[in-house]
């Protein structure tokens, strides 16, 4: 037995993030500051993920991250930290489209952000009721990097975790 079947059920709600944020590069950076040398074979990869594409004058840096719809009308949980100060929200479905997305609301503190997609039909997850107990088996299905689907599963090993984040020390682990 496996996890095929809840795969196959919650995949076509899960999203690709992407973002945009246009801003004032850091005038005190210069070519060696890079993190890697110009015309390197990382360069590329690295300009798409966010790091600088420019020591000089303004740089876009777009973002990518994983989310999933939670009404059928076009809400989606992602994380804070990948939409924060974004000015350019798109969403890839599981089935390739893209839609643009606004941000309705984040929190820094749990690292979470609500964003809306216009529509009326999407696939959705439903969130449960109920807790989880150590011992339970956990899924995350997710879109990472915009390279498609991606799962993994384990186990909840631990409640009640307190790391050190202020309010919320509750913690699943």
């Amino acid at each position: 037995v496996g996890f095929a079947d809840i795969v196959e059920k919650v995949k076509p709600a899960v999203i690709s993030v992407r973002v945009k944020i246009d801003r004032p590069s850091d005038p005190s950076l210069s070519e060696d500051d890079l993190p890697f040398p110009p015309g390197s074979p990382f360069e590329r990869f690295f300009k798409r993920f966010g790091a600088p594409n420019s020591p000089k004058g303004r740089e876009v840096i777009t973002g990518q991250g994983s989310g999933f719809f939670i009404s059928r009308d076009g809400y989606a949980v992602t994380n804070n930290h990948v939409v924060q100060n974004a000015e350019n929200v798109q969403v890839t479905t599981d089935d390739g489209k893209t839609y643009s997305a606004k941000v309705i609301g984040t929190d820094s503190r749990t690292d979470l952000a609500l964003i809306k997609v216009d529509g009326d039909n999407f696939p959705f997850v439903k969130l449960t009721d109920n807790s989880p107990r150590v011992g339970d088996w956990v899924l995350a299905v997710g879109n990472p990097f915009g390279l498609g689907g991606t799962v993994t599963a384990g186990i909840v090993s631990a409640r009640g975790r307190d790391i050190g984040a202020g309010p919320y020390d509750d913690f699943i682990q």
